[in-house]
């Protein structure tokens, strides 16, 4: 994809649309577009030019959504940085004018997913180039869906593809089920076109599955989508036929600049320097001035910016509860390396590589590994009462991070969820998927202590508010109760 990516550039210009914000560019039409086989791959490739730029909206926007309002993460540079925004999403007391609450980006990429469903079928490509490009926008489209329903709930559903900026689009908010229900079918017509397994920079039959599991345990724990979801999920994880082998055998390496797509990786969005840069843990980086010369990316990652996250004592204290758990020496590591021998604690995950004393932050946003698909089996064997199946699915993540399978023993249903959950916060720490499993297990009750406080008060404290900006600019928006 990275070769291809490029040539997209001249789809991504363009105005707004209505109360999505969808971009538009009036050079794109069915007038003088969508006629050869180049234009529809090269739209279609164009969807994950898109989705990277959702992601990155905010260098943090993906860990804003899907980690740091879990109650492990607290302010960054000796706990004392503490912007508005960020401050509000720490502890879910986002206003509507919290820019991480902006669901445009995400609706952009929805509208070119929207294009390549409409304007392909029409174009009489041959069976494998039309497979790829209505394969890989259900795919995304159903991706993209699935963030906005889990981020906001009620939410516009757009199902068709906008060239002009001369329509006004004025949508109202759609019941979640409904959404949801887009995203199944979206799924199900990415099953039937996704075949080709050879870049996991865009949809494969392996990420299709990992999206199919995820959005069938969310259907089961939080839509009271009933049994059929929970095999749903079964046997959409059966399908990736996990093994040890799919695991790489050092953690670090699953992320690691120079391995990039590696074994263990299902779907990533790439970045390189060529393309995209600051990846999801851009944040995380120490501004050098509170870093001692000698340890500057050698082996504290700095930043032209500054850390504006950190762990939280709790957090910090279960990344290092076990010396022999390896992952910590990535994911957790503390030093007198700030400046004047203060001590400071760093990740080195996820932090791109060092070139000639500069520090690239080209790691990918890495969305789906066969990791978490361990962590997910484990998850829905718990719920279906198989309690030693579970500790079973759980037995190759420890045999990695400890050097035994047999790590955890105990099969009484508490101990396994807690072990599930540990092993989850331990695992996905910084890949921006914890809230949803915290979610999922409801156990974000007892990890956030803000979100508890106020779960009497708003009855949609787990969702988001949506921006006044968006209100302002579509009459048929109302905001979410509860959120202001």
């Amino acid at each position: 994809m990275a070769g291809v990516a490029l040539l997209f550039c001249a789809y991504g210009a363009g105005g707004c649309h209505g109360d999505l914000d969808i971009m538009q560019d009036n050079k794109l039409s069915a007038s003088n577009m969508w006629k050869e086989e180049s234009d529809a791959t090269s739209a279609t490739y164009g969807l994950y030019v898109y989705l990277r730029s959702a992601l990155k909206s905010m260098n943090d926007v993906y860990l804003c959504w899907g980690e740091l309002r879990n109650g492990l993460w607290g302010p960054g540079t000796h706990n004392t940085l503490n912007g508005v925004d960020q401050s509000q999403v720490r502890t879910s007391s986002m206003s509507s004018v919290n820019e991480y609450a902006d669901w445009t980006a995400l609706y952009t990429t929805v509208n070119q997913a929207n294009l390549v469903i409409r304007h392909v079928p029409a174009m009489g490509l041959k069976e494998k180039p039309r497979a790829f490009c209505l394969g890989n926008a259900h795919f995304i489209r159903a991706y993209c869906f699935f963030q906005i329903a889990r981020i906001w709930g009620d939410a516009p559903l757009p199902l068709w593809g906008y060239e002009s900026t001369d329509t006004e689009l004025f949508l109202g908010r759609t019941p979640v089920s409904e959404v949801l229900m887009r995203v199944e079918r979206d799924i199900a017509d990415a099953e039937r076109y996704v075949a080709d397994t050879s870049d996991k920079t865009v949809a494969t039959p392996a990420a299709v599955a990992m999206l199919k599991a995820d959005y069938a345990l969310w259907m089961y724990r939080m839509q009271a989508g009933g049994e059929a979801y929970l095999a749903m999920a079964q046997e959409a994880l059966g399908e990736l036929g996990l093994s040890d082998a799919l695991l790489e055998p050092a953690y670090a390496d699953i992320f690691s600049s120079s391995n990039k797509c590696g074994r263990e990786v299902i779907f990533a969005v790439h970045q390189d320097v060529s393309e995209a840069l600051n990846g999801p843990a851009y944040y995380l980086g120490w501004n050098e001035s509170y870093v001692e010369a000698a340890y500057r990316n050698n082996p504290v990652p700095t930043t032209g910016g500054n850390q504006w996250w950190w762990y939280t004592d709790t957090y910090r204290a279960l990344l290092q509860a076990d010396p022999a758990d390896t992952r910590a020496a990535l994911t957790c590591r503390t030093a007198d390396y700030g400046t004047g021998g203060r001590r400071i604690g760093w990740t080195e995950k996820l932090m791109g590589r060092v070139d000639n004393g500069t520090r690239i932050f080209d790691s990918d946003f890495i969305l789906y590994r066969y990791g978490e698909a361990f962590l997910m089996a484990a998850e829905a064997r718990y719920y279906g009462k198989d309690y030693a199946g579970a500790l079973e699915a759980l037995a190759p993540l420890a045999a990695r991070a400890y050097g035994r399978r047999d790590y955890y023993t105990d099969t009484s249903p508490e101990a396994v969820l807690q072990a599930i959950v540990d092993e989850y916060l331990r695992e996905m720490v910084g890949e921006g998927r914890t809230w949803w499993m915290l979610l999922r297990t409801d156990k974000i009750w007892e990890y956030s202590a803000d979100i508890a406080a106020q779960r009497d008060k708003n009855p949609n404290i787990l969702l988001w508010p949506i921006t006044q900006a968006a209100m302002s600019r579509n009459y048929n928006l109302t905001q979410t109760e509860g959120w202001y």
